[in-house]
């Protein structure tokens, strides 16, 4: 079956104007500058005129579909109108009724605001009444440019819808629509019996004839000329173009390849995080490197406690040795720390001296005012919103654009220095927060390892004379006679009586246990450089953790907003695109 042109583009029409619409909401774009609906301006009426029960509500719903009030008796009461797509048809109250004396006024309201007027008339053709009241219209008002003639219900003739029927009829009616032809008035023959029944009808060749006889197609046929050679299609192609305009504008401002704003926008960011990342890895370094020497610092310390303790001339002297060296130990390590929180000072102070010196520099000015003049111009004109510019990176203008003012470089710069200058200022807390806290840690512990229970044993073992002493022995005895007693505690001691016989089993067994004196000496001291060492590398890499990587994070967190925002502004400028080229082929498709 033939289909009513004008209609379907409208349905594509409005159907496109949804699509385009959904879309701007879905990429944040204004889309009040799109046509509230297909038809803005002024709705193309078809209004449906005629005698009582001529079957105008039969045969506007043979055009729509609509399922209109159909009645024998005077159905329609008001002009009713009905939406279809995009289009207004429009059922009037039958004329000269003498039944209500409004109708006349009602219908006449509505013949005022067509662009298409079907005048409805039965097989029976013009009554006198009815003829004057088209003449009146066609003639007197000059309407018959705007009419098509519809003769319905011709299933009630001799003949039926038949051109024999159609031809006797026309011959009639041509004596009221004179100085017009009746075809000049699309004068089409329906019989919407017919058509009503071959849509219920299930033989394929009765259907089909049925809805011939229908004059359904003929119908239609007709209103597609009068459309077409008054140009209708063009009116109600207007809101296209409104629709094509607020596309073009968007593809245009959208986010491109190669956009150099916001690859200069990248750049920036990318430059500020490795200014601060090259920092941070600067200054552990730095760190590792302190700290190593801090490790030797203390080994060596064990080392030559362990010499002097072995060659005491006490316990308590022996013992004052390592408490003496304890505390060297802790002193050293307050003073590489000390040194470390010096080198993060410095660092990052050259990090907020270089971050500034970047962000005053022609390049990221050039960024800056290149970002903030395409927002101030989109918010100027009011047709695309904020994330217009940047196509989906609208948070991330926010963020970093600070409006329009205030450029976005300023943000960044703003947390580094709260977030890493602030803290830089205040370091003197670093070995208290990460390092000396709590166990203060490998350093109450050097006594205990160092001076432990096999270590103390040297000092408490019980060293007999052989029976035979020399001179040199006695003369030993007799000068340290009050530091000797049944045990002797003092090591050096030891060592000088068994130094005298060498070769002497027992004097092997002491020598033996001093190397292992030593050898646990050092290597509780080299224990406590380890766990100073690393509790150094490791506060200074939590402090990192807690105040360097979050600003490192939010560099990548933009960088990925920013790449996201590329690939989705790349897809909804495909989208856009399409719906432009959609929308150009539907006005070429209506206009020419």
């Amino acid at each position: 079956m033939e289909e009513f042109q004008l209609s379907n583009f409208m349905q594509k029409g409005t159907q496109l104007l949804q699509e385009i619409r959904h879309e701007f909401q879905d990429a944040k774009i204004d889309d009040s500058i799109l046509p509230m609906t297909f038809s803005d301006e002024e709705v193309l009426k078809l209004v449906f005129v005629g005698q009582y029960s001529a079957g105008k509500s039969s045969i506007i719903k043979m055009l729509t579909g609509e399922d209109v009030a159909i009645g024998a008796k005077i159905t329609t009461q008001t002009a009713a109108p009905y939406p279809w797509n995009g289009l207004e048809i429009v059922d009037t109250p039958g004329i000269h009724t003498e039944l209500r004396p409004d109708h006349d006024e009602l219908t006449y309201e509505q013949i005022n605001h067509a662009a298409l007027l079907v005048f409805v008339i039965t097989n029976e053709g013009f009554s006198q009444r009815m003829g004057d009241h088209f003449r009146t219209l066609a003639i007197d008002q000059k309407r018959a440019a705007n009419m098509v003639l519809v003769v319905n219900k011709m299933d009630r003739t001799a003949l039926g819808n038949v051109p024999e029927q159609q031809a006797v009829i026309e011959e009639d009616l041509a004596k009221v629509t004179e100085p017009y032809k009746p075809k000049d008035l699309y004068l089409s023959f329906v019989d919407t019996s017919s058509y009503f029944e071959g849509l219920q009808e299930e033989d394929a060749e009765l259907k089909e004839e049925l809805l011939k006889l229908s004059g359904h197609d003929a119908f239609v046929g007709n209103l597609n000329r009068f459309v077409e050679s008054h140009k209708l299609m063009a009116k109600a192609a207007k809101p296209l173009y409104a629709m094509a305009d607020a596309l073009r504008s968007a593809v245009s401002m959208s986010v491109g390849e190669g956009d150099t704003d916001i690859e200069g926008l990248e750049t920036t960011i990318e430059h500020r995080k490795q200014l601060l990342l090259d920092g941070k890895t600067t200054c552990m370094d730095e760190v590792r490197d302190l700290a190593n020497q801090c490790m030797n610092a203390i080994d060596k310390l064990g080392r030559e406690a362990a010499d002097r303790a072995l060659n005491s001339g006490s316990q308590e002297e022996g013992n004052r040795i390592l408490e003496d060296a304890n505390n060297n130990v802790k002193q050293t390590a307050e003073d590489f720390a000390a040194q470390i929180n010096d080198c993060i000072k410095t660092t990052f102070k050259d990090v907020n001296k270089s971050l500034n010196e970047y962000n005053s520099s022609s390049f990221v000015q050039k960024v800056n005012t290149n970002i903030g003049e395409r927002i101030h111009s989109e918010l100027s004109a009011g047709a695309i919103a904020p994330a217009g510019v940047l196509g989906t990176l609208g948070a991330l203008t926010a963020q970093f654009g600070g409006g329009i003012a205030a450029p976005f470089a300023a943000q960044a710069t703003q947390v580094v220095t709260s977030e890493l200058g602030q803290n830089a200022g205040t370091l003197a807390n670093w070995a208290t927060t990460y390092f000396l806290a709590g166990e203060v840690g490998p350093l109450s512990k050097v006594a205990g390892s160092v001076v432990g229970d096999g270590i103390k044993s040297i000092f408490t073992t019980t060293v007999t004379a052989p029976p035979t002493l020399t001179n040199q022995v006695a003369k030993f005895v007799t000068g340290n006679a009050g530091k000797i007693g049944g045990a002797l505690s003092v090591l050096g001691l030891a060592w000088t009586i068994y130094s005298i016989y060498t070769g002497n089993q027992k004097q092997k067994e002491q020598e033996a246990k001093q190397r292992e004196a030593r050898s646990q000496i050092i290597s509780g001291f080299g224990k406590v450089a380890r766990d100073v060492g690393t509790q150094m590398v490791l506060g200074v890499e939590q402090w990192m953790a807690d105040n360097v990587d979050p600003v490192l994070r939010g560099f990548d967190e933009s960088l990925h907003q920013i790449a996201d925002g590329k690939n989705k502004s790349k897809d909804v400028n495909e989208k856009l695109k399409n719906l432009l080229s959609r929308t150009e082929n539907l006005i070429g498709e209506m206009v020419v």
